[in-house]
Parts: C-alpha cells; structure tokens; sequence
C-alpha cells in the first residue's frame, strides 16, 4: 500500500522531490485510517459488554423466536412485579380512560349527530372501548396486537360488524418459506412493501384445552386485520415489548428486594449468638454450630467464657429506598412515565417537578393516540360507515357514491388530568380573551363537543342554543364600550380603588398633633 501511495506522490509532484514530502503524504493518509469512534473500538475493557451487539435488519432482529421469548418473559414480569403490573394498567388508562369520542365534520350538524348517536350505539354493543383497552395494554406487554374486522349477525346492533381480539403468538406462519421474498412470520408483503394478507393461527399455539393444534393458518386479508405496534426502525413489521429495555431492571428489583427480606429473616431467626474471647482449653468445650431452644420467660446459665451476642437488624440497609426508586425510575423511563406515577407515590415531590416530569408522559400519550387513531379507529370507523350508510340508507344507500367530505371526522380523546385545575382554568381564560385559542379548541382537548355542550347548556338553562352561544361569545370576547363611557368593569375597579385608599387612610399612622401621613 505505502508502494502505491509513493508511486502516486511520484505522479503527482514528480520523481525528484523530496522523500520528506512522500512520509509526510503516507503519515497523512494512514491517520485518515486511523480515524475512529471510541464505541466503535473492540478493546479488552469493553470486549464482552458488546459481544452481543448484531447487524441484522429490523424483522431479523425481531424474529419469532427472540419475539416470543420476549413475549413470554415480559408477561412473567408483568404477573410477578407490582411496579411493573401497576405502570402497564396505568399507562393503559391514561391512553385509552373510557375510550375516544367521534366528532363529525360534515357540513350538516343534522348529519353528524345521526352518526355520532349511530357510532355510539354500535361501539356500546360490541364493547369497542373495553377492546381498545385490552389492544394497548396487549402493545405494551407483547408489544403488538391484532384484531379482525369480522361480520358478526349476533352483536346486537342493525350493523352486524364485530371487532375480535387475538394474541401475538396467533399471527405467525407454520412452514414459513424463507427463499420467498416479501414474507416474513404471519405477514405476506407486495412488491411495495404493503401487506397483503395475514397468517392467522385458528387456535393458540400454547393452549392447553386439549385441542389439536392445527397448522392451517388462515390468510386474513390485511383489509380486515387491525395491527397496532410502535415502529422504532425503518422495515420494522413486527413489534416488541414496549418495557424490553427495563425487563431486567424489573427482575433486579425483585431480587434485591428478596435479599433484604433474606437477610431480615435470617437475623430475626437467630435469637442469640454465642461467643466467647477464651481459648479452647480454658473455656467450657461446646461443639461448633450448636443450638439450643430458649424458653420465654426463663433465666439461663452459661458455659463458662461464653456469653451472648444479638444480631443487629440492620435490614433493610439505609440505602434500599433509594435504589429501589432508582430502579423503578429507569423501569418508567422506557415508556416516559415518571417516577411518582411509576410508583405511585408523590410524597418526595413538589409541584413543579411533577408537572415538568408529566411533559414529557403526555407527549408520549398523544403520539400513540395519534397512532391508534390512525392503526384502529380510523380503519374501523370507514368500514362502518360504509355498512351504516347501505343499512340506513344515508345519502342514498350506495356507499361506492359517497365522498371523502362526508367521512370528515375527528376523535375526541380523554383530557390529561392536572394537578391544579384553577391555574389551567386562569390560563385558559387568559389564552382566550387574549384570542390565542377558540372556545371550540378548548372543548376539544377537554374531549368535548361545543355542540353538544351548548345544546346540553340550552336544555338545562331553559334558552335557545343560539343563546347560549351569544353568552360564550360575550364571556370569550367582551364586547367593546363605545362613546368614551366607562364600562361597568371599570367602574367596580375605580370602586374597589377607592375603597382600598379609604382603608389606607383609616390605618395610617398618625402625626403627634392628630393629622395622618397622607399627603
């Protein structure tokens, strides 16, 4: 190589330069060589920490055997630690609460309160929110989750639609052919990368009922199957357990919390320990490791040169608390939830570092909402539509007819709770007097509809709705007073103004002749 390299020196600046000139092009090339990362390095300090490190593409990666490994010890963990169970429910619910709201947006409010109502009554008869509850909780622990859209004539509603659940390890392929491009486990591809069709085991291939297991998977059109999973890596297709990277923090506090209790016990156990600082042959002789029974209440006499000694119960140790929280912290931290919800505990926290650690979870929240809206609900919605409008026969019965403005819908989803609900009201008062926010945007990202609010407003007030909206408008944006004359608010302000100064006068302190200090 160095040959090569003073050869071309030789091309480049000609045979009669210098030798000093060709070193110092080699020395220049070769540390462009040398160039590197220090995680890039294989050096004996870090050689096993990276032993494991790979370079496989995302499906190989994530192939049935490291997914189902994944899957099986992430729900042990799960069944077995309560941080972990409690942050798995908890994150649940604060994705899904009761389930979204579907909020039309065609051009007629008729329309859409129609198919609001007819929604509503479907989702109630097939339970849709307690299946969306079950599909995020299924995302977090196996990682995905699967539904199919199947036509049910038992689920008593006029559209005989039906969502049914199935587990992770159900969606795979028997006799999967490896030299067939575009299929990986339980996923057909076309040639744009798209599904085409799902491999659906017909029974759970851990099931214990007694059924033979039947290797004929059923094709399931990628049409009807509903796949929910967090894509982390281009040319991702299957999903992993959302808590993968803190499982072992999990199963370290398991265990450091059963070495506390071990150490405890056996201290407790051992009543009295003897000891002497005699020698063998001056102190009475007594076999190594001997017990003996103490009865309660009773005095008893030692061997000469023996006397007692109590174990100290110094478990659990001084510093079990706070590396237990830090283990709970880094569990939390793979799905962005902060430590006091984690754990359920806020006694060492203040307001502002729990409002500053939520941030960042609800952030999290609303990008898979964002996810579910687009992976489930959206996908389930327009098949529904399509059913509702031949079964009710909406704008003329042929679903093929209708356009995309008719279909326009949004998903109201359940407000994020906050800690002070005053501050949040002031500052959404101050947003909209200042016109920074719509009185509309407000009702939405509390998960309501302004419609249906001020229609329910106008039923209880006993007013016509456009009343209501009058008086909303009124409080959003206070109307201006004209002519120069003084408004009735500023009028209560001159009078609380003058009443403050009457006050001041009242408690002034006083000159020695009796006159106050005010000028």
């Amino acid at each position: 190589m160095f040959k090569a390299i003073k050869n071309f020196s030789a091309r480049v600046f000609g045979s009669n330069k210098s030798t000093a000139r060709d070193a110092a092009l080699i020395d220049m090339l070769t540390k462009r060589l040398r160039g590197s990362y220090d995680a890039s390095r294989t050096t004996d300090e870090f050689r096993n920490y990276w032993a494991n490190a790979d370079s496989y593409d995302a499906d190989s990666a994530n192939s049935k055997a490291v997914r189902h490994t994944l899957i099986a010890r992430s729900r042990y963990e799960i069944g077995n630690n309560p941080y972990a169970d409690g942050i798995a429910q908890t994150i649940t619910n604060d994705l899904i609460g009761n389930g979204p709201t579907l909020r039309m947006q065609s051009s007629s409010e008729g329309f859409n309160q129609m198919v609001e109502l007819a929604w509503f009554q479907w989702t109630q008869a097939v339970g849709l929110p307690q299946k969306l509850w079950c599909m995020a909780h299924a995302k977090h622990v196996d990682g995905e989750s699967f539904a199919v859209m199947r036509r049910n004539p038992r689920v008593g509603n006029p559209i005989p639609l039906d969502i049914v659940l199935y587990e992770a390890e159900q969606v795979q392929t028997p006799y999967l052919p490896f030299t067939e491009p575009g299929y990986i486990d339980g996923i057909k591809f076309d040639d744009f990368g798209q599904p085409l069709w799902y491999d659906l085991m017909h029974s759970h291939p851990g099931a214990s009922n007694g059924q033979r297991l039947d290797l004929n998977a059923e094709q399931v059109p990628a049409s009807a199957m509903l796949h929910w999973f967090r894509v982390r890596r281009p040319g991702q297709h299957r999903g992993i357990p959302e808590m993968v990277s803190s499982m072992n923090a999990g199963a370290a506090a398991r265990r450091w919390r059963e070495a506390n209790l071990s150490a405890a016990e056996r201290a407790a156990i051992l009543t009295l320990m003897m000891e002497t600082p005699m020698s063998p042959d001056e102190a009475d002789a007594v076999a190594p490791f001997t017990t003996m029974d103490i009865e309660k209440g009773l005095m008893s006499f030692l061997p000469m040169g023996w006397k007692p000694n109590q174990l100290e119960g110094k478990f659990p140790t001084a510093n079990y608390e706070s590396f237990n929280k830090s283990l709970i912290n880094e569990m939390g931290r793979s799905v962005n939830m902060p430590r006091n919800k984690a754990a359920c505990d806020s006694s060492d926290y203040n307001y502002a570092s729990g409002r500053l650690d939520h941030g960042t979870y609800y952030d999290s929240l609303d990008v898979g909402r964002n996810s579910c809206n687009a992976s489930v609900l959206t996908r389930i919605f327009l098949v529904w539509f399509d059913l509702a409008i031949e079964r009710y026969g909406w704008l003329g019965g042929n679903s093929e007819a209708v356009g995309p403005g008719a279909r326009l819908h949004i998903w109201d989803w359940p407000k994020h709770r906050v800690a002070d609900v005053e501050a949040e009201a002031n500052a959404n008062k101050v947003k909209l007097q200042s016109g920074q926010i719509g009185l509309h945007r407000i009702y939405s990202d509390a998960g309501l509809d302004i419609q249906d609010e001020m229609q329910a407003m106008a039923t209880a007030y006993g007013v016509p709705p456009e009343e209501v909206r009058k008086r909303l408008f009124d409080v959003a944006l206070p109307p201006v007073q004209q002519g120069g004359a003084p408004s009735v608010a500023k009028a209560a302000d001159d009078a609380v103004a003058a009443a403050f100064r009457t006050l001041e006068r009242r408690n002034a302190p006083m000159k020695p002749n009796g006159v106050s200090h005010e000028n």
